[in-house]
């Protein structure tokens, strides 16, 4: 647990955009993991079983959330990443309204594109063990990059009109 907590915890915080809320699906996928331990088969590896347990979890709150709308947040997703201790008032507004933008475009996106991107781009796993970890073809997951960043190109592009 203490090896991969904090890499689960960066992609449940990605996908879902609330810390909180992420610490508490961190506990329930560790659990999950202790839970299944048994019918681990070491063909995979590890990591790959674990993020598949991690993306498995995130779409199925997602389509949890979908189903009940009483189970939604109390609050709206927001981001809190900042520019850094000695950036301007300025550049940290700009940062967060750019992190902002980003996160309501990954949000936008169907739950298997957006898995895949931020698996891709934030947690840096390569397509074949994105491919592991979403239980789908190597041109499943190519397929579902290729949709989902020219889905963002357009969201993003959109964005500052809206």
């Amino acid at each position: 647990m203490s090896r991969y907590q904090e890499r689960v915890y960066r992609t449940v915080y990605r996908f879902i955009g609330d810390a909180e809320a992420a610490r508490d699906m961190v506990q329930d996928i560790f659990l999950k993991v202790y839970r299944a331990a048994a019918s681990y088969r070491p063909d995979a590896g590890l990591f790959t079983w674990l993020y598949r347990i991690t993306a498995n979890h995130c779409i199925n709150l997602l389509q949890k959330q979908n189903r009940d709308p009483l189970f939604k947040a109390e609050e709206p997703l927001t981001a809190t990443h900042t520019a850094g201790p000695s950036a301007s008032p300025e550049s940290s507004l700009l940062q967060r309204e750019r992190t902002l933008m980003i996160r309501r475009s990954l949000d936008a996106l169907p739950r298997r594109q957006k898995m895949a991107i931020i698996l891709l781009r934030f947690e840096g796993l390569s397509y074949a063990e994105i491919s592991n970890a979403l239980g789908c073809s190597v041109s499943a997951v190519e397929s579902l990059i290729f949709r989902g960043m020219e889905t963002l190109k357009k969201l993003l592009i959109e964005e500052p009109s809206s």
